[in-house]
């Protein structure tokens, strides 16, 4: 079906969906290559044009301490002018070791607050429909599959909450919470 296999599936969602499902194309890495967001930017408008609806982007956020907030920002700008539903489906950030520094849990919570202050900013409220964290502690059991030897989420190994939590939370706020 080559590239109109998405628009076949949109069709079908469509039809054998619930009338007020929102049918979403998501990826990943849109923030590390800003011509793979232009590009699945303008596959929407493929699809779209095929006759077929898209109802919003999602983005997998899988970034770390030293991600580019330059490019971030400049997803977030390119996906709300699209005009779609955005919805970052996965987010975590990684500090690049499973035993990180009071520094690296510092610059891990600005990385969640920047995150989520960047959504709130560039993203227009109509346009909004959230925020997923991928992953709940850096509990070893929880890391078996994906980050073994990292720290990426808001609560530690122990189910306490990190720094992280408080930048996640002050960025969803709007404000120091």
């Amino acid at each position: 079906m080559g590239k109109d296999f998405a628009v076949r599936a949109f069709q079908l969602a469509r039809q054998y969906g619930n009338p007020g499902d929102k049918l979403f194309i998501n990826d990943y890495n849109l923030e590390y290559s800003l011509a793979k967001c232009d590009g699945l930017i303008d596959y929407v408008k493929y699809i779209e044009s095929k006759g077929a609806t898209v109802d919003g982007i999602g983005t997998q956020m899988h970034i770390n301490i030293n991600s580019d907030t330059t490019k971030i920002r400049q997803m977030f700008q390119k996906l709300a002018a699209s005009g779609k539903l955005i919805k970052v489906s996965e987010l975590d950030i990684r500090v690049n070791t499973k035993t990180p520094s009071l520094d690296d849990l510092a610059k891990q919570a600005a990385m969640y607050k920047y995150v989520m202050d960047a959504y709130a900013k560039y993203i227009p409220k109509a346009q909004q429909f959230g925020v997923t964290i991928w992953g709940i502690s850096d509990h070893p059991d929880e890391h078996i599959y994906w980050l073994p030897d990292d720290a990426p989420n808001l609560w530690d190994a122990n189910y306490r909450r990190k720094h992280a939590y408080k930048g996640a939370a002050d960025g969803l706020a709007g404000k120091d919470v």
